[in-house]
Order: C-alpha cells, then structure tokens, then sequence
C-alpha cells in the first residue's frame, strides 16, 4: 500500500462557516418561573396528561397544535 494523502472536501467555503449565527440578534433569556420538582412535578404531568385531556379523533394528542402542518 503506497501512503496517500486525501483531501477532504467541503460543500462551499469554511470562509463562510457561523454566518447565521453571527447574524443572529442576541436575545437576552427571560426570567421564567422555576419548575416543580419531584412529587409537584409529577402531579402536573398528570393533571396535563389526564385532567386536561385534548381528545381529537378519540385519541389524546401531546402536542395538540404541532409546528409543521
């Protein structure tokens, strides 16, 4: 086996690489309230899940109004 260099190639140029975040504007992150823990936070999964029920088609939904439709 004779040694070979190989060359990666690149779909356009790395000149351009972090464009969009560079161009991004910087949002600073909000305050939110804290998140139940343990035994809270499982209660509001089922008060989501079972209590709140967003039934369509007879079935229940998690996320009832997708991004994509």
């Amino acid at each position: 086996m004779d040694t070979q260099q190989f060359q990666l190639s690149f779909h356009g140029s790395l000149a351009r690489a972090g464009k969009v975040k560079s161009q991004t504007p910087k949002v600073e992150p909000q305050e939110k309230p804290k998140k139940p823990k343990g035994r809270a936070y499982k209660r509001l999964l089922y008060t989501r899940r079972f209590v709140n029920v967003t039934l369509t088609n007879g079935k229940r939904k998690m996320n009832p109004s997708p991004a994509s439709q």
